[in-house]
């Protein structure tokens, strides 16, 4: 984990590289979000009655926001870089970007609809303070069980090929070799009041297998069995709402 994990990304070339490469066409976490989107497209259509009001916590460029296009309300994204939120404005993500100080992010709550609340590339990265610090925003957006949905990504689960490969293999120098366990995520939500309703796997493969030679036997395979063999994905969204 980056110990400045708040401060990289306020460094517009890094924002630059995050945007343009990392997610450049064709590549494993591009592949990985449209996975993502297609999912998002499925599932609130039909886990909220009525378009509910989108939060998103540490928003980036917005990335979330612009897979939920059409599917939302207003989506609000929440980040303490004005460099992603830059990027995200030439992005034309959809809703209102908020440039927030850490630990000051307050959801811009409508009592009328329902409330999504998102978190992805986050938990893994960095620590528990942080965590904390999500779950209360969480916690300001859902007051009670009726509130709306928590969905958490985690794309670093123990309990997935990613560990085999920490422990086996040769590790990618350039990224964070983070793990985090489904119990992990489990107690961070029962110590703010919320409980796992579910998870959503979108990759049981690691980018290294997303090289040749193995890159269409990993792509096929994930895409037949990372859904139905979650509990085991790399990449993994978790479901959650208040107790």
């Amino acid at each position: 984990m980056a110990i400045n994990y708040t401060e990289v990304f306020r460094n517009p070339n890094a924002v630059e590289k995050y945007a343009e490469r990392t997610y450049a066409p064709g590549t494993f976490a591009s592949i990985v979000s449209s996975r993502q989107a297609g999912w998002l497209r499925g599932f609130v259509p039909n886990a909220f009655g009525m378009k509910p009001t989108h939060h998103d916590f540490a928003c980036g460029t917005g990335r979330v926001a612009r897979m939920l296009a059409g599917m939302v309300a207003v989506s609000h994204g929440y980040d303490t870089s004005e460099a992603m939120l830059q990027k995200s404005r030439e992005l034309c993500t959809p809703g209102y970007a908020h440039l927030v100080d850490p630990g000051l992010a307050f959801p811009d709550v409508d009592p009328s609809r329902p409330a999504l609340v998102t978190a992805f590339r986050f938990v893994l990265n960095v620590d528990l303070y942080l965590r904390d610090q999500l779950m209360d925003f969480a916690s300001a957006a859902l007051p009670d069980s009726d509130a709306g949905l928590l969905l958490v990504e985690n794309h670093g689960n123990t309990d997935s090929l990613r560990h085999l490969r920490k422990r086996f293999g040769r590790l990618d120098a350039s990224m964070w070799f983070q793990e985090l366990s489904h119990q992990e995520i489990r107690d961070l939500f029962a110590r703010h009041g919320f409980e796992l309703v579910g998870m959503q796997g979108f990759t049981l493969f690691t980018q290294g297998c997303y090289r040749a030679p193995w890159s269409w036997f990993s792509k096929a395979a994930d895409g037949a069995l990372a859904s139905p063999l979650s509990k085991w994905a790399t990449d993994v969204v978790y479901i959650a709402r208040r107790r």
